[in-house]
């Protein structure tokens, strides 16, 4: 449980800097849409490149791994898309789009894989980084299709052309496949570029949580709260139930992969959630409440999973 406030606290120091920043006068709301502008076009990339090149290809390719844990999300998935346009009436394809993936794509980079080392040893970073690999390639491409598509309107083959150009031109699309293909062909980059892509990389998360607390100076935290309830509930209730359902009655996966499985569908919703809003310039505010809250209750409800899946996949064997 220590583990998970000592990763969790300083993801809400930072939110709550970018919040004091524009609270007091020292950054204006310009300055959010800088600094996801560059986690989106140059950090984030950096962080998915490195992310995919350095896990071996059949590392990455366990395929009753990432089915369960794509389809415990597409799941959930299917239930946030009907709920969002039912009882909420989001009628745009931008914004539902957005309220789906607030529902389902999880922070497992930034808690997933420092909380399995801290869990589960050494060989709790595999699952972890396959979970993530996995995730941001599929909800990423997904996501963007979906965003490029209904940004472009017009006749179907003029339409056609501007997204795939915008899909073949997006950075966070680019870079895993781009990173893919290096480590298939095991291509590694020089000593002094390799440091340069890890320094980005890690600026990613803290430029997207300071630029997210900046976002919700001056929005009224009550305000869509059903909405925001109903997203918490999804993301940190069904997706990993369903996904529990889905790794031990139905797949019978082995204990280390069906508990990460679990647990990284327990994660809150990440920070990208929020880049991909304010970059579209939609479901800016939801998105960022969603992830502070999620995030808040996932103490409780990861504090849980963890110490039960202790008990069952020790650290050591």
């Amino acid at each position: 449980m220590q583990e998970l406030f000592n990763i969790v606290l300083p993801v809400f120091g930072i939110i709550f800097a970018g919040y004091a920043s524009r609270r007091f006068g020292l950054l204006r709301e310009a300055s959010a849409e800088a600094l996801n502008s560059f986690a989106y076009y140059i950090a984030l990339p950096a962080l998915l490149f490195l992310s995919t090149a350095r896990v071996p290809v059949d590392s990455i390719l366990n395929w009753p791994f990432i089915f369960a844990y794509l389809c415990g999300a597409l799941i959930t998935l299917c239930v946030a898309l009907l709920g969002g346009r039912l009882l909420f009436a989001h009628r745009g394809l931008s914004s539902l789009s957005l309220h789906g993936l607030a529902a389902v794509f999880a922070n497992t980079v930034y808690m997933g894989i420092p909380l399995f080392l801290a869990a589960f040893g050494e060989r709790g970073a595999a699952p972890a980084v396959v979970g993530a690999v996995a995730s941001n390639l599929f909800f990423i491409g997904l996501v963007v299709l979906v965003l490029e598509i209904s940004q472009h309107r017009g006749s179907g083959a003029v339409a056609a052309k501007e997204v795939a150009k915008a899909l073949l031109s997006n950075p966070v699309l680019v870079a895993p496949s781009l990173g893919l293909a290096a480590s298939a062909l095991q291509i590694h980059a020089p000593a002094p570029l390799d440091r340069f892509l890890e320094l980005l990389s890690r600026a990613a998360a803290p430029c997207a949580l300071f630029a997210l607390g900046l976002s919700l100076y001056g929005f009224p935290i009550r305000a869509g709260a059903g909405e925001i309830a109903w997203l918490t509930l999804l993301k940190l209730m069904l997706q990993p139930f369903v996904t529990w359902v889905i790794v031990g009655p139905v797949m019978d996966l082995d204990p280390l992969w069906a508990a990460s499985a679990v647990l990284l569908a327990a994660m809150p919703t990440g920070a990208i959630v929020f880049m991909f809003a304010q970059k579209y310039n939609t479901y800016v505010q939801h998105s960022a409440t969603t992830v502070v809250i999620t995030t808040a209750l996932s103490l409780i409800t990861l504090g849980f999973l963890f110490s039960w899946y202790g008990t069952i996949v020790p650290a050591n064997p």
